[in-house]
């Protein structure tokens, strides 16, 4: 098709058959013919599933993509040069053959309620019957009302409308924007607060899509675009590709530029709703649409294992440690994820570690441990480390093995980090426990009764007898393994010069032996340390400082590096509560639950 550059040229869009699809298409088509008023457009309805089947739940017909599929099966066809869509409908993934060109002219992205009480949602009456198509919006609805009973309530806005005020139905909760396109404000009776229902990835946009190598309408429809509204909505769907998700997975994310920074607010539930995950994050808008899908994929991990709903409201923005100079102590391989999440929230992280991996001295009780695993003579196999991980599934390889050596064999974890490299193996992982430690991995053991069973523990070559006595005790058949030793690094000069200059305003600790091996290096020097704040990433490393006369500032609830990071967020948040005086230590600015 030409460009449509002369008064006889043609455009025309293509749209849902909807009075809210079609205000938006015609307010597209205003915005275009201001800046090529001599183009004449034309809107072709197209009839989409979900306009077909206004009944069915969304979840049961496909999803995000039935209000979409058939637009850009059209667009595909030359049927129109032009889709216009609601940007919270494009699933996650889209056809090859067609580009986003422009998002534009965004409403409110909030949720509102709409109820014939006239009331708040936290006002209405015990067991409100609330409607609403969202799965999203129910499991945010639960988590602040958790006595509501949620019904499925399809359907325009104007008919969801008169059974929110004509019906029993105690209120309804639909996207403001919609409200808004339709002139419709005044039936508002509740604007639902960004902090306690964060919207669908991309809600109150409007997204114009073409074909890849259509140049003429593309070019001119890219004219359209509207940076303060692309830039985050781009981040929003970076987060959605990020757990792959549409309409059948909760998810909701609003992004907002503020000067070279982006805060992304997200959440994710599991399909039941019963399981809600929420963030809050400060990222440079550069990287930002990478690092949320990052983020996306460490949340749904996360809430698979162990995300709740909390009821009343999402948990508050706190400030992280935005230029604060944190010393990072964990072995090379391992510094990087720390440093990181630090970056992601502004601090600046010196990576001086203490302590290295090496191999065992011995293969031979490896190589053992190994065979024994996929002869499935072990009932158990529970790694209390990621390095433990790593080191035999590197061994089994170099044996000419595949990953399938733990096939027969039920395996725990210390923790979401050590579950998630397992996972990566392709492994099926029986035992999390709720607190990361070796205490509590007995606990989960002992009460699914190990008595009689055989147990294989690979562990580090200063790893505790705690978790090894304790089974032998409940009747168990142990066999521990050193699959790695760990030993000691010196400290970079240039770092210790920075110690005692005192540049470094925090140290972060990830193991027992990082905080000796720190503290040995500094030998009489180790008293600069109580000059900086101390994070343990555990019980037990901080009771490791305290035995070396270090008491810590901040210990981590959670044991991995997502819970370190927000420890110290929350440390740094109370210290400014408490001392707002920003000449007194480093003032912190933007939140995160950092990575996990």
């Amino acid at each position: 098709m030409a460009p449509p550059s002369t008064p006889s040229a043609l455009l025309r869009f293509g749209t849902r058959g909807s009075a809210l699809a079609l205000a938006q298409t015609q307010a597209v088509e205003r915005a275009f013919h201001l800046r090529h008023p001599n183009v004449e457009t034309v809107a072709e309805v197209i009839q989409t599933e979900g306009d077909v089947d206004k009944t069915s739940p969304l979840t049961a017909i496909g999803g995000r993509g039935v209000f979409t599929s058939a637009l850009q099966a059209a667009l595909t066809g030359g049927t129109i040069d032009a889709a216009v869509h609601s940007a919270k409908d494009l699933p996650s993934e889209r056809p090859p053959s067609l580009v986003l060109s422009a998002f534009l002219l965004r409403e409110d992205p909030r949720d509102v309620l709409v109820s014939r009480h006239a009331r708040p949602l936290a006002e209405l009456p015990p067991s409100p019957l609330i409607g609403t198509s969202s799965r999203r919006r129910a499991a945010q609805v639960l988590a602040q009302r958790p006595d509501a009973r949620i019904v499925d309530l399809r359907g325009n806005v104007d008919s969801r409308l008169r059974k929110a005020l004509e019906t029993d139905i105690d209120g309804i909760v639909l996207a403001a924007a919609g409200v808004t396109r339709m002139g419709w404000e005044r039936v508002i009776t509740e604007y639902l607060p960004l902090d306690r229902s964060i919207p669908s990835p991309g809600q109150g946009a409007l997204a114009v899509e073409t074909r890849l190598h259509d140049e003429g309408p593309g070019r001119l429809l890219a004219e359209l675009d509207d940076p303060s509204v692309s830039v985050p909505v781009r981040v929003e769907r970076g987060f959605l590709r990020g757990v792959g998700g549409g309409c059948t997975t909760p998810i909701g994310a609003y992004a907002e530029v503020v000067g070279d920074r982006l805060r992304l607010r997200c959440m994710l539930a599991t399909e039941d709703g019963r399981r809600v995950e929420w963030d809050d994050v400060d990222l440079p808008v550069a990287a930002a649409e990478e690092r949320a899908m990052d983020l996306a994929r460490r949340m749904l991990s996360s809430v698979q294992r162990s995300g709740h709903v909390v009821p009343g409201t999402a948990p508050q923005r706190v400030s992280p440690p935005s230029g604060l100079t944190v010393l990072v102590t964990r072995a090379p391989e391992q510094a990087g994820d720390l440093s990181e999440a630090l970056l992601s929230v502004g601090a600046k992280p010196v990576e001086a570690p203490m302590l290295k991996i090496e191999a065992p001295l011995d293969w031979a009780s490896v190589d053992a441990a190994i065979e024994q695993l996929r002869a499935g003579a072990y009932d158990w196999v529970v790694f209390t480390s990621v390095n433990a991980v790593r080191q035999v599934w590197q061994r089994s390889q170099q044996l000419g093995h595949d990953s399938a050596i733990v096939a027969a064999t039920k395996v725990g974890a210390v923790g979401t980090a050590t579950a998630a490299e397992l996972e990566g193996h392709g492994v099926s992982v029986d035992v999390v426990p709720e607190k990361f430690t070796a205490e509590a991995v007995l606990d989960v053991l002992n009460g699914l009764g190990v008595a009689g069973q055989r147990v294989l523990l690979p562990q580090g070559s200063l790893a505790r007898k705690t978790l090894a006595e304790g089974l032998r005790a409940a009747g168990a058949t142990v066999d521990t393994v050193e699959t790695y030793r760990t030993s000691a690094i010196a400290l970079a000069p240039g770092v210790r010069d920075r110690m005692l200059r005192g540049e470094i305003d925090a140290v972060t600790f990830a193991s027992p032996s990082s905080v000796r091996n720190l503290v040995d290096d500094l030998g009489h020097a180790s008293d600069v340390l109580h000059r900086m704040v101390i994070a343990c990433v555990g019980p037990m490393t901080a009771e490791t400082a305290r035995r070396h006369g270090i008491e810590p500032d901040v210990v981590a609830e959670e044991s991995t590096v997502g819970g370190l990071v927000k420890a110290l967020i929350q440390h740094y948040a109370a210290a400014r509560t408490t001392e707002p005086s920003p000449t007194t230590e480093p003032i912190l600015s933007v939140p995160s639950h950092a990575t996990r």
